[in-house]
């Protein structure tokens, strides 16, 4: 029995280019990270994505393609060589545009629209418990899905920068159900959704700064629930954003929120600092009940604040201030009254209470037929800037240096 077998590794000495041969010589675990191009390589997504391995880089030619992608391949790079000409349609059919379920993917550079859920979602292992780790949503535009744009569950380590996101009849942006979430939301633009930036049951190293959000139903909402776990909603910063005007009728409708650029509803130990919260016709900051969740424990200061209905509110019970308090602001009008001294951020704080507003939440048109956006910026050199895989440490941010947008 020995000779046929050496006689074939004599074989595959001589004619290492025969498939079966190249096979034995070079284990497929050592295989270096390729380019696989879309549709040079594989016609579909998908079918680049069930022929990738680890580590590859997807390359999407300009064009619209139909159909879900389901990535369970850790480590890959999806990404589009033109934002705004690599399109995936889900036609109103089909359910989500990408749903990462595995580890340290990227989806980079492309647009996604009218998918019945989702536009590009990340999660992990919902019934185990098991979080997935390391994700990056980048440069991608996502309009008029039937849920969220970017939408991030039960999943960590995560980056979300240069994102718009429109036409959502619940949120642009969404991280939910995270603690600690160890994620970034940067540099994005969220307008024309029921909620700009929703994070519900999340927080932990979560950070949302530097970015956009206007002209939706609310601006930004972190939110605690009894619906999903791992409530309350604690630990967000949320710095460095403009988040103005957002009273637009004719964005999707979720609830009856309407006019409010930063609602904590229920959050505890939140950091909202250096905004610039504007136009907003019911309140600019409000801090609320939620459900059986109270607000405690959180931090508004340094921001800028005008043309509100009310630029600072906080709606407590028993007039405590529950560690709640507000420094700094540069604001007019306050509930209660005098708010940076009944809820002072001192030991001496006395507290005081504010009925919660009751906006007029107009009835909104169906998400799908929202206006597409505008083209969005590229992703600098997207058809040879270098692979960078997301891991469990999200991007670092020098949260000194940011200032109060102007």
């Amino acid at each position: 029995m020995a000779r046929p077998t050496l006689l074939v590794v004599l074989a595959c000495v001589v004619t290492v280019l025969t498939p079966a041969c190249s096979d034995r010589a070079v284990p497929t675990s050592r295989r270096s990270p390729v380019t696989i191009r879309v549709p040079a390589d594989h016609r579909t997504i998908q079918a680049a994505v069930d022929a990738a391995r680890a580590g590859d880089l997807i390359l999407v030619s300009a064009g619209t393609y139909h159909g879900s992608v389901t990535v369970e391949t850790p480590r890959l790079t999806i990404r589009g060589v033109d934002r705004n000409a690599v399109v995936l349609d889900g036609r109103d059919r089909d359910e989500n545009g990408v749903m990462v379920l595995a580890d340290g993917v990227a989806v980079e550079n492309l647009t996604v629209h009218h998918y019945r859920s989702n536009g590009v979602l990340f999660t992990g292992d919902y019934g185990k418990g098991q979080a997935l780790v390391g994700y990056r949503a980048a440069y991608v535009t996502a309009y008029d899905n039937g849920l969220y744009g970017v939408y991030a569950f039960n999943a960590r380590g995560g980056s979300i920068d240069h994102v718009y996101a429109s036409g959502h009849p619940d949120s642009g942006i969404y991280v939910g159900q995270c603690f600690p979430c160890d994620a970034v939301v940067s540099r994005s633009v969220a307008e024309h959704n029921a909620v700009g930036y929703q994070g519900t049951n999340s927080g932990g190293n979560l950070l949302v700064v530097s970015s956009t959000w206007q002209d939706n139903r609310v601006g930004v909402e972190p939110t605690s629930s009894v619906k999903e776990r791992m409530a309350p909603e604690k630990q967000t910063t949320i710095v460095g954003n403009v988040i103005r005007d957002n009273n637009d009728a004719q964005a999707p409708k979720a609830t009856e929120a309407f006019g409010i650029g930063v609602v904590v509803g229920g959050g505890h130990g939140n950091l909202i600092e250096r905004n610039l919260v504007t136009g907003n016709r019911t309140a600019g900051i409000l801090l609320s009940p939620q459900e059986t969740f109270l607000p405690e424990d959180n931090q508004v200061r340094g921001n800028h604040l005008s043309d509100n209905g009310v630029d600072l509110v906080a709606v407590l019970t028993a007039t405590r201030p529950s560690g709640n308090c507000f420094e700094a602001n540069v604001f007019t009008t306050s509930a209660p009254p005098d708010i940076q001294t009944l809820l002072a951020c001192r030991p001496e704080a006395q507290g005081g209470a504010a009925t919660a507003p009751t906006p007029i939440a107009p009835a909104g048109p169906d998400y799908r037929t929202i206006p597409a956006p505008p083209p969005q910026e590229q992703m600098p050199d997207a058809t040879t800037a270098p692979v960078s895989h997301p891991g469990a440490a999200p991007p670092k941010v020098d949260l000194d240096a940011i200032t109060v947008p102007v």
